[in-house]
């Protein structure tokens, strides 16, 4: 009798042996990528998420094998009270430790430097491209609300795929606290400077010159002449025709019909084309007296050229921009 008892525990110490090996087994194949491809998801784990809805999300978005064996892995390894709220992405080729030790650390922030004269467009590129919007959804923002010219040109950090209200809440706060100000000494022309200060953003770099391009083009407005400005024309062609590079500049671009076109109308363009450096914006709200109604920019040193008359301004283009 013995014998056969000890003959059933034997065989049931077998089969409970076999039974964890098979269990581990499946434990460990639970733990491996869903695929062997690179291709990645976005997972947000969102504020007050429980760890077995992250769990069972992961496992319904097809980024892990097993619910069950993330949270087992994630507890026997201290993990499961860890878990951060974030945005991230996730490869199908990550295995499931993988995955944990990723969403414990927070989303990481990134730079992005928004270049002096940067148009809507323009910071629309930017902000994709380092995936902290969507492509196009500061532009369909920019169509519903006048933002263009207030979103100033700086060094941000933003989270990775952040909501657009919040992009554009960070970028328009930073133009108000450093550009806002400079520009409500004159409030009746808030508007007006903030366009010249764009255009002559786009035109000149160099201070002194800025100051003599803002007085022309106020002179030039004063008389009631078209402002002829190229960088118009410019943001005409490649923001609003979607074209994708703006020179050479063509005769037939010049008799575009459009308010942005400051060769074919008198006046201001339609709006801002661009957001312009507070240098910019001082040197129109203290433009530099000068006899001069007509410039250029040399292309191979960038200085700019001054004229006096338009015969003067016409053999300067003859030399410089042949």
């Amino acid at each position: 009798m013995m014998f056969f008892n000890t003959r059933a525990k034997i065989i049931a110490c077998s089969s409970a042996l076999f039974f964890l090996f098979l269990s581990g087994a499946y434990f460990f194949y639970c733990l491996r990528p869903v695929s062997k491809t690179m291709q990645t998801k976005v997972f947000e784990i969102r504020q007050g998420e429980s760890f077995f809805g992250i769990s069972s999300r992961l496992q319904s978005e097809g980024l892990i094998r097993s619910a069950f064996s993330f949270e087992l892995y994630a507890v026997l390894t201290g993990s499961a009270r860890k878990l951060m709220v974030g945005v991230y992405d996730i490869s199908g080729a990550s295995s499931t430790p993988e995955i944990i030790s990723l969403i414990k650390e927070p989303s990481r922030e990134v730079t992005v430097r928004i270049p002096d004269g940067a148009s809507v467009y323009d910071i629309d590129k930017l902000l994709s491209g380092q995936k902290v919007l969507p492509g196009g959804a500061l532009r369909e923002f920019a169509s519903m609300r006048q933002i263009e010219g207030e979103l100033y040109p700086d060094t941000y950090e933003f989270f990775r795929y952040s909501k657009v209200e919040d992009v554009v809440d960070a970028l328009s706060k930073n133009f108000q606290l450093k550009a806002g100000a400079v520009l409500g000494k004159d409030l009746k022309r808030f508007n007006e400077n903030l366009i010249i200060a764009s255009l002559v953003q786009k035109e000149v770099s160099d201070f002194k010159e800025s100051r003599i391009v803002a007085g022309i083009l106020k002179k030039r407005l004063s008389v009631g002449m078209a402002l002829g400005v190229d960088a118009t024309i410019c943001y005409l062609k490649k923001e609003v025709l979607n074209e994708s590079s703006c020179y050479p500049l063509k005769p037939s671009d010049f008799k575009i019909d459009s308010p942005y076109n400051t060769y074919l109308y008198a006046g201001l363009p339609a709006g801002p084309i661009g957001s312009p450096e507070i240098s910019a914006i001082r040197a129109v709200l203290d433009p530099l007296p000068s006899p001069y109604w007509y410039y250029l920019s040399d292309p191979k040193t960038g200085k700019t050229i001054f004229s006096k008359t338009l015969e003067e301004h016409s053999a300067n283009r003859a030399k410089y921009l042949r």
